[in-house]
């Protein structure tokens, strides 16, 4: 069953429904090597849902590269409460990137400085 845009759900309710496998990393829900769900606080991804910052740990990287190659679209939510996550419906990979300049400009407004590539998505309508 997928998820309902703009309905709110905890984040156990995301996996059961994602079928994800519940394993690190939390926020690229994944299953078989394949990302099946996004969930982004706004304080780490502040254009999510159609910026994503996918940092340097090696699953994170790894999963972000994987999503690049699938087709289709995951479900995207974004957390709007202590333990609720709203979400933003179906997106899709419009583009990644991993030019330092850019990573940069959005790495700043993050602070984050620790960025492997970044995503950005769209809404799949």
């Amino acid at each position: 069953m997928s998820l309902i845009k703009g309905r709110r759900y905890t984040w156990s309710e995301i996996v059961d429904k994602t079928e994800a496998d519940g394993s690190p990393p939390y926020y690229l829900l994944h299953r078989d090597g394949a990302v099946v769900a996004g969930c982004f606080t706004l304080e780490l991804n502040p254009e999510a849902p159609l910026v994503v910052l996918a940092g340097k740990n090696p699953q994170v990287s790894g999963l972000a590269d994987a999503f690049c190659t699938q087709k289709g679209s995951i479900p995207v939510c974004v957390k709007s409460g202590l333990g609720e996550w709203l979400c933003c419906g179906d997106f899709k990979l419009l583009r990644s990137s991993t030019d330092p300049a850019e990573i940069a400009s959005h790495a700043t407004e993050a602070r984050r400085p620790e960025i492997y590539k970044l995503l950005f998505l769209a809404e799949d309508i």
